[in-house]
């Protein structure tokens, strides 16, 4: 796989650098258009002691687009000193370099059809390129890890759903942190004075300083999650292996595990933005950390629009989710929806795993606005203490191979003062 520019595979240039012939071609325009940049002052370089680089190459672009777009002042700002493009070369704006390999080419390396490939680059928000467009440097190892799925038995529409998942998480991800830096950094310089220039001008090193930690910090936070995920996955496999053999321990006094959720969650992000987000999961966990820890409980978990609770008694567990739903309107939140299950639990670094966890989330996936439902096993679990359920019959969830049996738990003004929990028939 041939990965560099002609030049380069000559040893005449450094990496990601271009003669001017090059740097054409990569940008797609024509070389007289790079000699007019050259003698505006807007880009430098080409001699053989100082090639062009990928910055240049961001800036030949940018400003052909803006041209494109009726900016055709962009370049006399530039050249009179009124307008700077420096932050072209902060690490946020490093882009994948092209390879000297097209889709059809890579498509053709790694078994996989063209079709599939257009498909992933707009399941990942992008526009779908042609069969001779040059691949980026990213794509042989996307391509390599799509191959793999397709060879152990992944359906195409499951992959492209995971790669959807990625992007817009990424995406996610990517506009808070501009939302943040806007908000926090930008918006007070502008108010002491700064100009738009000063604050550009500003940005570029600022995100040198701070770009390689957050990369880091974020690659540590997906494998600290992944490592969760996964280790959640082999133990459930391992009680199920338990139980077939007839070894699954019973434990006197299982726990209740309590998921919490708010409803309608993610259309508020989408309409409101992520500083609305922010607001919503402080006061959601200022509310249900309060409410839990009354009743006993301890927060394990916490998921942006909800989180996950463990309590040593069922019936705190259903009082505590009772309280929830009710509180929240008041401080402002969404409506809430709530799961709760009874049984044995692994405790790993501070985090607990197993069946049990997983069923609270789905029995909290599938109740309604508003409700608190529990299993079967926490029902029988209550002690009298003044709340009522009402019977939904067995349900089936998904990921759960058999229906459950789910009861929704409803208050009674004596919900929080002695007296009984009533199982209605």
């Amino acid at each position: 796989m041939v990965t560099e520019s002609p030049a380069q595979a000559r040893g005449d240039v450094a990496p990601n650098s271009f003669s001017l012939e090059e740097l054409a071609i990569e940008a797609d325009v024509d070389t007289d258009y790079v000699r007019r940049l050259i003698e505006l002052g807007a880009i430098e370089g080409g001699t053989a002691r100082e090639p062009f680089g990928s910055a240049d190459l961001r800036r030949v672009q940018l400003l052909r687009m803006w041209e494109a777009a009726g900016f055709q002042s962009a370049v006399d700002l530039i050249r009179a000193g009124e307008l700077s493009i420096s932050w072209l070369d902060a690490p946020v704006m490093t882009r994948s370099e092209r390879l000297d390999l097209t889709y059809e080419e890579l498509c053709s390396n790694e078994g996989v059809p063209f079709a599939v490939v257009r498909a992933l680059q707009e399941a990942l928000g992008f526009a779908p390129p042609d069969p001779d467009d040059r691949a980026r440097a990213g794509d042989p190892d996307l391509m390599s890890l799509i191959g793999m799925f397709l060879a152990a038995g992944a359906s195409q529409a499951a992959i492209l759903g995971l790669v959807r998942v990625y992007a817009d998480s990424l995406r996610r991800v990517a506009m808070a942190e501009a939302e943040l830096y806007e908000s926090e950094i930008e918006h007070p310089l502008r108010r002491s004075g700064l100009s738009e220039q000063q604050l550009l001008d500003y940005g570029a090193p600022f995100s040198d300083r701070v770009i390689a930690s957050l990369e880091r910090a974020l690659l540590d936070i997906y494998r600290r999650q992944r490592e969760h995920v996964w280790l959640e996955h082999c133990i459930t496999h391992a009680e199920i292996a338990l139980e077939r053999a007839g070894l699954h321990q019973r434990v006197p006094k299982p726990p209740a595990i309590c998921f919490v959720d708010l409803t309608g969650y993610t259309r508020i992000v989408e309409e409101r933005g992520d500083e609305v987000a922010a607001q919503l999961a402080t006061s959601l966990t200022s509310l249900v950390e309060d409410v839990s820890r009354r009743h006993g409980g301890r927060p394990i978990r916490w998921l942006g629009d909800g989180g996950m609770f463990h309590f040593k008694e069922p019936g705190d567990a259903v009082l505590a989710g009772l309280e929830m739903v009710e509180s929240a309107p008041r401080v402002g939140l969404p409506p809430m929806h709530i799961g709760i299950h009874t049984g044995p639990v692994v405790f790993q670094d501070g985090d607990v795993y197993g069946r049990t966890v997983n069923l609270a989330s789905r029995i909290a996936s599938h109740a309604g606005v508003g409700q608190v439902l529990a299993s079967d096993e926490t029902v029988d679990r209550c002690p009298d203490r003044g709340v009522h359920f009402e019977p939904l019959g067995p349900v089936s969830l998904k990921g759960i191979s058999r229906p459950v049996t789910l009861h929704r738990a409803v208050g009674t003004p004596t919900d929080r003062m002695p007296g009984s929990i009533l199982r209605t028939s």
